[in-house]
């Protein structure tokens, strides 16, 4: 019985957890036994200090790579390696190369959800490691088309589990009674702020409220928004995103924002929030214009989108409904579990008939 050892990024990093933790989870649920490994510290994401002081997070690399040599003495040659990117942020793939020698037939697969072949410190990193593995898992189609291997590549988009992220009634509210929100790693305040002074606007003349879900205080350029910060838990992630009315995903038209999978828009839709979003790569795959969302090309449309959202209940209602239907459809975890287990049973893995196994290791709170 083949084993499938996961090298996770982190522990509370938003990839770790849905395309990581998530997804070992629902192939043990299959019957696949899963062993999942987190380095510690694992740098990006569960170091939230390391995250606004780069020079702190290279200091970590290091630590995280003496914490990788661990877990390594025990991956056996007949174990199928899942690397959910690269196994620490060192410009080296010496340690995925380490893991892959001597394997006995087609036994690895890298996923990756974001554009880390635009890091000049690891472009030729990632490259590598795309050579070495039998299959790449990209987020989406901008993603596969980087990796350049299309005869070993399959885009499976980041899913949420439906049966935890479940659609919230919404709410019967107009003007000062509305909010609109984000969430999103403090690291990621950038991309809000290029939809700040038009959101800003709008919240001037209607009264709503805005609501930031993260990790640290915004920075001064937010000002505007008059935000009411939610420091993020894992234990009320849902919870505290049901409050919102209508959510929120802007991005800078580039080529790393182009690579992005539209999380934090799959995260309002599951809940059967609206929400308006740029016309930026895969977010105009998930949503429909006028059917299921908004997607804003300009300051214009933010306001037009926003304002109509906070006027009409029952607008924010219907584009909610078509919302939740569409990520059942393409983005629930029951809807990318087959695609993961098909690609594990070409290289070699057998789920258990009883279908009983569970993960191990510490990658699974």
């Amino acid at each position: 019985m083949s084993r499938v050892v996961f090298f996770l990024q982190g522990k509370r990093v938003p990839a770790a957890r849905f395309r990581g933790v998530a997804i070992a989870r629902g192939l043990a649920a299959r019957g696949f036994e899963v062993d999942l490994r987190t380095a510690v510290p694992s740098v990006y994401g569960d170091w939230g200090s390391a995250g606004r002081w780069p020079g702190l997070r290279t200091l970590l690399g290091p630590l995280a790579l003496v914490s990788r040599l661990t877990q390594l003495g025990d991956v056996r040659s007949g174990d199928i390696v899942f690397f959910q990117r690269p196994m620490v942020e060192l410009p080296t793939a010496w340690l995925e190369r380490r893991v892959l020698a001597g394997r006995a037939g087609p036994r690895s697969l890298f996923d990756f959800d974001d554009a880390i072949y635009l890091n000049p410190g690891t472009r030729r990193k990632f490259h590598r490691i795309v050579q070495m593995v039998d299959w790449v898992v990209a987020g989406n189609r901008s993603l596969a088309e980087a990796a350049g291997v299309p005869h070993k590549t399959r885009i499976i988009p980041t899913a949420v589990d439906t049966a935890r992220w479940t659609r919230q009634p919404p709410r019967d509210a107009t003007g000062r009674q509305v909010v609109v929100g984000w969430t999103g790693l403090s690291s990621n305040y950038g991309q809000l702020a290029t939809a700040a002074a038009p959101i800003a606007r709008v919240l001037d003349r209607t009264g709503a409220r805005f609501v930031l879900i993260s990790d640290a205080p915004p920075p001064g350029d937010l000002a505007c928004l008059r935000p009411e910060l939610v420091r993020w838990r894992a234990d009320r992630e849902v919870e505290d995103l049901a409050r919102l009315d209508i959510g929120v995903m802007p991005l800078p038209d580039t080529p790393y924002a182009r690579g992005k999978c539209a999380f934090k828009l799959i995260q309002y839709m599951a809940l059967g929030r609206a929400a308006v979003a740029s016309a930026v790569g895969v977010n105009t795959e998930v949503v429909d214009d006028g059917v299921n969302g908004f997607l804003a090309r300009g300051p214009g449309d933010w306001e037009a989108s926003l304002t109509a959202l906070i006027e009409d209940a029952s607008l924010r209602a219907r584009l909610g409904d078509r919302a939740r239907a569409r990520v059942e459809a393409r983005y629930a975890l029951d809807a990318v579990i087959p695609a993961y287990a098909e690609i594990l049973e070409a290289l070699g893995g057998r789920p258990h008939t009883t279908g009983d196994a569970a993960p191990t290791g510490g990658g699974c709170p």
